[in-house]
């Protein structure tokens, strides 16, 4: 690596240039060092000045209008940095009259490295080291960032970077996720034999050659489970995908309980051809086959909607009966679970009373999982 020996000063007002009277000396790398020789050629000044502008840029948005002043007078210390960093203070509510026990010149740093932060993960950047990474996803009381929200960039984690500790490994899988899934929150279970396949691979190097299929098939077994334990099933029989959070599996839910009031209002209309007919702005005396056909579908619909809400409710029973959610018509003792059971339960002694020929139309036009999800217990 190259060491680079550059000079800099406390801020001045930059109509009063003043002598560079502070060296630092750093080392950086072959590729840091071409980057920053190419920053100085197109601003057309030193290394230092481009050294000394970027320093300026990153204070300043980190910590607004601050003085370094008051930081080199002792009146401001490391925690008072964070706070104004993470937006949860400003210069005006900091005490910069009293000296600080904790001053910015006598920290010792934890690490050699700058520490990256959940923004910095969810963002295109260089890829990261697994030490780097490990440490961004544990928990937080251990000084990680671990939670339903946070993901990381692919270009964050190389192909070859994870190794073969479970926790970890999982959760770095899961921020890779996170940060594929579409704006609802959902991530298709393609994406994450995707990412296991991708990342995870390489770790059938200790395996004999004559044992790397088996190697690779137990890699992609172990790790897919760890990373599904993460998220959340997706409540749908025919879906084959998982939430990111549980803010997203909510929503989700809230729509079943929505759609399960909905499917028991419309089952004395649905199941009868004559009496969905009338309410539906028919001709009357239309009974061709296409009107048929037409109510077919929308019955077909209708118990799909079923099949749906049944098995949220069977899926997240648990959380059906814990969560705080929205239902209509419901007394204060009624959980989202029971206002569920109870009106799937009227719809589903409608879907009995269908003509037996009826039924049978209906079970060749739906998915197997639909049939299953409202024939089961």
């Amino acid at each position: 690596m190259a060491a680079t020996t550059q000079t800099s000063q406390p801020q001045q007002p930059k109509s009063e240039p003043q002598p560079k009277n502070t060296q630092k000396t750093f080392w950086t790398d072959n590729e840091g060092n071409t980057q920053l020789e190419a920053l100085a050629a197109v601003n057309d000044c030193s290394q230092g000045a481009v050294l000394r502008k970027l320093v300026d840029d990153a204070f300043t948005e980190q910590f607004d209008n601050l003085d370094p002043a008051h930081i080199e007078q002792g009146h401001v210390s490391v925690d008072d940095l964070r706070a104004l960093a993470n937006g949860e203070t400003t210069v005006d509510e900091l005490d910069l009259q009293a000296k600080t026990s904790e001053p910015v010149d006598g920290y010792d740093a934890d690490s050699y490295y700058l520490t990256v932060t959940p923004d910095d993960l969810a963002e295109p950047g260089p890829e990261l080291d697994w030490a780097t990474l490990r440490d961004a996803v544990k928990n937080p009381e251990d000084g990680g960032y671990w939670n339903d929200d946070l993901e990381i960039h692919e270009s964050r984690v190389g192909e070859n970077t994870l190794k073969a500790s479970h926790r970890p490994a999982a959760r770095i899988l899961t921020g890779l996720a996170r940060s594929q899934a579409y704006e609802n929150g959902v991530i298709p279970q393609m994406t994450v034999d995707d990412l296991v396949d991708t990342y995870c691979l390489h770790l059938t190097d200790r395996v004999a050659d004559a044992e790397q299929e088996r190697g690779k098939e137990h890699i992609r077994e172990t790790y897919t489970s760890l990373v599904t334990d993460q998220l959340y099933e997706n409540p749908s029989p025919t879906a084959d995908s998982y939430y990111c959070s549980t803010d997203h599996l909510q929503t989700r839910l809230q729509t079943e309980i929505d759609t399960a009031q909905s499917v028991a209002e419309r089952a004395g209309t649905i199941t009868d051809f004559y009496t969905w007919k009338s309410t539906d702005d028919a001709d009357e005396d239309d009974e061709t086959n296409n009107l048929r056909e037409e109510w077919q579908r929308e019955l077909a619909r209708w118990l799909t909607d079923i099949a749906r809400a049944k098995h949220a409710g069977r899926t997240y029973g648990t959380e059906l009966r814990r969560g705080d959610y929205e239902i209509d018509d419901a007394d204060e003792s009624m959980t989202a679970f029971d206002a569920v059971h109870a009106r799937l339960h009227d719809a589903l002694e409608a879907v009995d009373d269908l003509p037996t020929n009826v039924k049978a139309e209906l079970i060749d036009r739906l998915d197997d999982a639909v049939v299953t999800a409202i024939a089961g217990d």
